[in-house]
């Protein structure tokens, strides 16, 4: 048997699974920040989807902040014009395929994909972003 304390608790208890579930879906979503060196330092967000632009030279790329209890995920699009030195700091290692922090060539862009997969570690992918005809 169920008992309705007031008239309107059907709506207000759809109304609350409704926010929860928008709010669930706010959170999955990944912010897309465009990042800027300074410096030749380029900072990155964490659970982000991060663009840079390289021009030549050498940039330093440093992972987002430590969370205690929570791993570290993010992407990181470069785009490169230029020969372009990259030097990736902010963990203790990174693991994954040789090559995988490889600078991307003159005019090419890489997406790298970043996981945290132990303390301090980060998990690296690469992959060289091809233009697909339609």
């Amino acid at each position: 048997m169920r008992l309705i304390a007031f008239p309107q608790w059907d709506k207000l208890t759809s109304l609350l699974r409704g926010m929860a579930r928008q709010s669930a879906a706010d959170y999955a979503q990944r912010k897309i920040v465009r990042i800027i060196p300074k410096n030749g330092v380029a900072h990155l967000a964490n659970y982000a989807v991060n663009l840079l632009a390289v021009e030549g030279g050498k940039t330093t790329i440093v992972m987002p902040d430590i969370v205690p209890g929570k791993a570290r995920d993010f992407m990181l699009r470069v785009t490169a014009s230029g020969e372009n030195e990259l030097l990736f700091t902010g963990a203790e290692a990174f693991e994954g395929e040789e090559g995988a922090l490889e600078p991307p060539g003159d005019g090419e862009t890489v997406v790298y994909f970043f996981t945290e997969t132990s303390s301090d570690v980060l998990l690296v992918a690469r992959k060289v972003v091809e233009r697909i005809e339609t």
